[in-house]
């Protein structure tokens, strides 16, 4: 009978090790699934972060995402509390553009604007290369609150550029 709960006893304990061990591999795993623009946003932003477009949006080669703290997604828009676009150039993540507070791209701020308190209403069109941002920002209701205008990569100064929608130049 000793022998019999000797047994019991060592296929339990081994049962308890080999679950233990599958919970932190499983844990690593879903670690490792984390793609790097999302690690990167969440150094931005903490978990709560969202990529909502990834890719060569400046149609330059180079790999891009937007990530952003979603307040409400609509079908074509999102309201954002803040949001970065950044670039990985020779392996590293660089932010090159900031839609918080202000709004900045490489080279300081875009335009002289007052706070943005409760963040943008953004409608991004990743069609277009490079990406095209329509931006306006938001009342605390989530509505727009200032005018409608267009962010768009600018190759030449190699910035982003802050323009009224109709001075777009079709292509």
């Amino acid at each position: 009978m000793k022998k019999y709960i000797y047994i019991i006893c060592l296929f339990s304990a081994l049962f308890c090790v080999s679950c233990g061990g599958d919970k932190k591999q499983s844990q690593s795993s879903i670690t490792d699934s984390i793609d790097e623009e999302t690690k990167f946003a969440q150094t931005l932003y903490g978990e709560k972060s969202t990529i909502i477009a990834k890719g060569d949006l400046l149609g330059n080669g180079k790999m891009c995402a937007i990530a952003a703290l979603i307040k409400q997604k609509t079908d074509n828009s999102y309201w954002v509390e803040k949001a970065s676009m950044f670039q990985k150039d020779n392996n590293n993540w660089k932010v090159i553009l900031k839609m918080e507070d202000k709004l900045s791209g490489i080279n300081g701020e875009l335009v002289n604007q007052v706070d943005a308190k409760h963040g943008y209403i953004l409608n991004i069109d990743s069609s277009k290369k490079p990406v095209i941002i329509n931006i306006v920002m938001a009342n605390e209701n989530g509505k727009g609150a200032s005018d409608e205008a267009v962010i768009k990569w600018d190759e030449k100064k190699n910035d982003f550029k802050f323009t009224a929608p109709y001075e777009e130049i079709p292509q």
